[in-house]
């Protein structure tokens, strides 16, 4: 179970679970960001990725949505210097 800050995000799959790596740079993921004030930031572009990373405190809720073959998947960054490294 995956909980950080007042977020409860048990339901959620995390990056770090995803079997050969999760694709950060890949054009259909979309990175979101709340903070701890509750203002949600989005970023597809990897330039813009890497500044919401940078910007991301451990209190922030940090989710990444990459389409599946028939859903859109939401998954729980969990390993914030793991993708902040992937992604250069």
């Amino acid at each position: 179970m995956a909980r950080f800050a007042d977020f409860d995000a048990w339901s959620l799959r995390c990056t770090s679970s995803v079997e050969g790596g999760f694709p950060w740079k890949g054009q259909t993921i979309t990175l979101l960001r709340v903070d701890a004030k509750g203002i949600v930031t989005q970023a597809s572009r990897v330039t813009e990725k890497r500044t919401l990373l940078a910007q991301a405190g451990t209190k922030d809720l940090k989710l990444a949505a990459w389409p599946g073959q028939w859903a859109q998947d939401i998954f729980l960054v969990d390993d914030l210097k793991a993708a902040r490294e992937a992604l250069g």
